[in-house]
């Protein structure tokens, strides 16, 4: 029997069960679906004796507004109509008019419109409107989207985006904001462990995040700013809808930052009624975690308000823990200790980062273990949000929406080997050898964030018009210790040691008690974000079949930082002005028509504008500026032909670009830095160019047998200028060399001349009210560099030899591995797969079991080799309000640990073949029972 080490903590009151939302043909928790948030609607208006009706004009009034006429044959279609409610209004010449209010449309529908006789008591019913689901939606636009349900993840008892985001083919999650590794220790499962996203193997800064159309810009406890949006400060229960746009859909909200894709959030809209929901249950750790949300409606006024909690005591809970650590105290029973070898701190080469520290750290051998170090491994988040909807007239409503986030971890850790190599003169009974290192680095995290939109929406004539605006903050502060420091107090103590006072008599520790000290040298650091947008726009219909528009948004961001120490003056204070700052302005055209039934056109064209106002670089007093105004415009075309009811074919065409993030541009072009004749210099460079890209989606949707959709698409992204880190080896004989000749290694930012991203994204859902369902989801994406700019492997003057590798520089851009994706000496590109799976049977609607293997290939984000992990999924309705949801994640407890020393949490570069860093593998969670109680009115 398999027996699971895991606990489960069942909180508050045990009828507090999961309700899902009614969601009768969701697969799974969450799961996303084949369409974005629009539907096809069709239907018939016809006679009492079956005749139909010709030349009837229908028209749609809601979130949008349509007409059209009814063929030969009674039929009519509407394509693209967003989710919403309206109202339809049918009108015949001989027979009069017809309408029905409140008709909700969250997915592909079929409508029934039959004209009725004169009754025998004279009185006349004009008509019956009826309407009934068409089945599993199919996505009936040019742009390759999956869309998600983030608030009914959330309360099924999942804390973060993460394993949902995972789902969706073409998209990676990663955990750094710049791409590459991270060296930060976060906590599996906690609320402060990024969440990037990477849409068709672009990296995060390639990836847009917008609200409604507007772009959103943050900081977070791994922060580069402008390297991408980090999902973990927004708390999922409060976003009802989002969706993923892979490529360039031809009415993506921006081109900004969007060359791999868009991820847009859509904020809660207006409720019709009452309702309440709880849910209640455990997280990985035996935490809490609770959500709670309520939905009010006063006449023209409604409201949504959202709380929740994510309470957790961590991996290892929040308790003192045998362990083992290899850095040296200041004192030991209150004598000066000079370290770990004979004669005291200057026989150990390591740095000393405080003068008057009287302390060595010999690096990971010859070093003291301690015992018993107590730490923390809790975090503690609290989210809440509200909505509130007005409606000034029938066809005017004014909405505000703020959600906020407030997080907290004490005590990030990690753990890696180190040899245990005592002096000589040690007898102990701790055995010389490999032991785990707890690498504890006391920071105390920080992590808040506020979104408040504010938005007008006015159906005027045919036409819509918006007015929103954004505020976006975010904050990060973390407060620690320059190198390790524990705790002054009582240890066991093992391994040789040597005093002040005899500096050349060891003493041994045999798991001695005493009282250690350690150094005192306080650093805290401060990111910040302030993200501001504007947004109008107004679309219209034109005629029964097209329509035209136009939008304006413009964004501003910056993100101050400032780092400062301890009165000891151990490294002084750096800090980056807010005046740093980067704005964007966009204009859309945009016009679409439906040339037939069957074929619908979309075109857009974007006029984007970004500046950036940075300190300059070559100025150390810091008092000049530099600043850089790029124009890019560019259209993005798209077609749909529906084939059929069940069947479309998409295509999808146009450009992007990304302006150079914040982060790469800010910064002081300072002197070398210099150790053992060589030396090393970062430097900005304010030449940067935006990257430019030019895609193309192929796909098509098609459902079989009413509950069966396939989605297939095909991609290409041509990108010009991707910015790459180039490091060129030189000499330089400044201070620092001693008056001779150093080796000078180089690094900053440059533009390469073309790279190129390209895939295949598929998925089939077959989805039932009772009966098996099932699911497959499977994502192909590579990326190399096809062409580099003259000189990119000459290193100054020299010309780069291969063969030698004399005068070469940038060589891990290597020909025929990730440049020009052609396979040599036996190395291929091989694209990075992802994949999903999911087989289960449903008892009755809220009723249901299956288990869920999702497949990381080589390449994934978490630097291990391929692996699959498991998850099983359990449903079960004891009454209409009252239900229970449970979650085994991560069945064979693959990479099961919850921490670890060095969490690179990204994909790498992708263009970039042998990644310059060592990288760790990171843990991707442990298994872990996950029952959630929830109850819904």
């Amino acid at each position: 029997m398999l027996k699971l080490p895991f606990r489960v903590s069942i909180v508050l009151m045990s009828f507090f069960m999961l309700f899902l939302h009614n969601t009768d043909a969701q697969i799974a928790p969450g799961v996303q679906q084949s369409a974005a948030q629009s539907a096809t609607i069709t239907g018939t208006v016809t006679q009492s004796d079956g005749a139909p009706v010709a030349g009837a004009d229908v028209r749609l009034s809601g979130p949008a507004q349509l007409t059209t006429k009814s063929d030969a044959h009674g039929t009519f279609d509407f394509v693209g109509v967003p989710y919403g409610t309206y109202r339809i209004v049918v009108s015949s010449a001989n027979l009069g008019i017809s309408s029905r209010d409140a008709l909700a449309v969250k997915g592909d529908i079929t409508v029934s419109i039959q004209y009725v006789v004169q009754s025998a008591s004279g009185l006349k019913e004009i008509a019956h409107v009826s309407t009934q689901s068409a089945g599993a939606a199919i996505n009936v636009t040019p742009a390759s989207i999956a869309s998600i349900r983030p608030s009914e993840y959330a309360f099924q008892g999942n804390a973060t985006w993460k394993e949902l985001l995972n789902q969706i083919p073409g998209v990676t999650v990663s955990g750094d904001l710049q791409g590459g590794s991270d060296i930060d220790d976060f906590l599996v499962g906690g609320p402060i462990s990024p969440v990037v996203l990477s849409i068709n193997g672009a990296l995060p800064y390639e990836t847009s995040v917008t609200l409604d159309g507007m772009p959103l810009q943050n900081v977070s406890t791994n922060a580069t700013p402008g390297t991408g949006y980090d999902l973990s400060a927004l708390p999922m229960s409060t976003f009802d809808t989002a969706d993923v746009v892979r490529g360039p859909g031809a009415n993506a909200p921006s081109i900004v930052d969007s060359i791999g894709g868009s991820f847009v959030l859509h904020s809660p809209g207006r409720v019709e009624k009452n309702a309440f929901e709880f849910s209640a249950g455990n997280d990985q750790y035996g935490g809490i975690l609770t959500n709670a949300t309520m939905a009010l409606r006063f006449g023209r006024l409604s409201a949504v308000i959202a709380y929740g909690v994510n309470d957790s005591p961590g991996p290892l809970g929040n308790t003192s823990v045998t362990q083992a650590f290899s850095y040296n105290p200041v004192t030991v029973n209150g004598q000066i200790f000079n370290g770990c070898s004979p004669g005291g701190p200057s026989s150990c080469a390591s740095a000393i980062f405080c003068p008057q520290r009287v302390i060595s750290s010999c690096g990971f051998q010859d070093n003291l273990l301690y015992c018993c170090v107590p730490y923390s491994t809790s975090w503690s988040q609290h989210n809440g949000a509200i909505a509130v909807s007005y409606d000034i007239t029938p066809t005017i409503t004014a909405q505000v929406f703020y959600t906020g986030s407030s997080a907290s971890v004490t005590n990030p850790f990690g753990e890696h080997p180190v040899n245990f190599i005592p002096g000589a003169g040690y007898t102990g009974s701790l055995t010389p050898g490999a032991y785990n290192e707890i690498y504890v680095n006391p920071f105390d995290l920080y992590q808040t964030s506020s979104l408040l939109e504010e938005k007008l929406t006015a159906y005027l004539g045919h036409g819509v018009l918006r007015l929103a605006a954004v505020q976006n903050n975010s904050w990060s502060p973390a407060n620690t210790y320059i190198s390790t420091q524990l705790p002054n107090g009582q240890y066991t103590v093992y391994g040789t040691g040597y005093y002040a006072s005899a500096p050349d008599t060891a003493v041994n520790f045999n798991g001695t008690p005493a009282f250690l000290t350690f150094p005192t040298c306080i650093f805290t650091q401060n990111y910040n974000a302030n993200n501001r947008d504007l947004l109008a726009s107004y679309a219209t219909q034109v005629g029964s079949s097209s329509h035209i528009g136009v939008s304006y948004v413009t964004s501003y961001y910056n993100a101050p930082y400032e780092y400062s120490y301890d009165a000891q003056g151990c490294l002084g204070s750096v800090s980056q002005l807010s005046a740093n700052s980067v704005t964007t302005n966009e204009i859309r055209l945009n016009a679409g028509t439906e040339v037939s039934n069957k074929l619908s056109l979309d075109a857009s064209w974007y006029f984007a504008r970004g500046s950036y106002h940075v300190q300059n670089p070559n100025d150390p007093t810091g008092s000049t500026w530099s600043d850089a105004i790029f124009s890019y415009s560019a259209p993005r075309v798209g077609a749909v032909w529906q084939a059929s009811r069940d069947i479309t074919i998409r295509a999808a065409a146009g450009g992007g670009y990304a302006l150079p993030p914040l982060g790469y541009l800010i910064g002081t072009n300072s002197s070398p830095f210099c150790s053992s004749g060589i030396c090393g210099q970062s430097v900005v460079n304010l030449n940067l160019k935006p990257e430019e890209s030019f895609g193309f989606d192929l796909g098509t949707d098609m459902r079989f047998h009413r509950d069966t959709v396939l989605s297939l698409d095909v991609y290409r992204t041509n990108l010009f200028g991707q910015f790459f880190t180039s490091t060129t080896a030189g000499t330089y004989s400044g201070p620092g060399c001693g008056g001779s000749s150093c080796i000078l290694y180089t690094t900053q930012k440059n533009n390469l001349q073309q790279s190129r991203y390209e895939g295949v994204n598929f998925s089939i859902q077959h989805q039932v009210q009772r009966g098996i369902y099932w699911r497959g989801a499977l994502g192909l994406m590579r990326a190399y560099v096809v062409s580099v700019p003259p000189g990119f492997y000459n290193n100054g003057s020299a010309t780069c030899n291969f063969t030698t590798g004399a005068g070469c520089r940038n060589t891990y851009i290597v020909p025929g591995i990730n440049f020009n994706g052609v396979s040599q000496a036996g190395i291929s590109p091989t694209p990075y797969a992802t994949s999903s799976v999911q087989l289960g049977y449903r008892w009755s609607p809220g009723r249901y079991l299956d288990l869920s293997p999702t497949y990381y290939g080589n390449g994934n984000p978490y630097f291990e080799p391929a692996f699959v992990e498991f998850d099983a999924h359990a449903g079960y309705s004891l009454t209409k309000t009252v239900s229970i949801f449970a979650t085994l994640r991560n069945v064979t407890n693959i990479y099961g640990r919850g921490y670890d020393l060095v969490t690179p949490s990204s994909i790498a570069v992708p263009t970039v073949a042998g990644f310059p860093y060592t990288l760790y593998g990171i843990p991707y969670g442990p298994r872990a029972l996950i029952v959630t109680a929830n109850f819904s009115y």
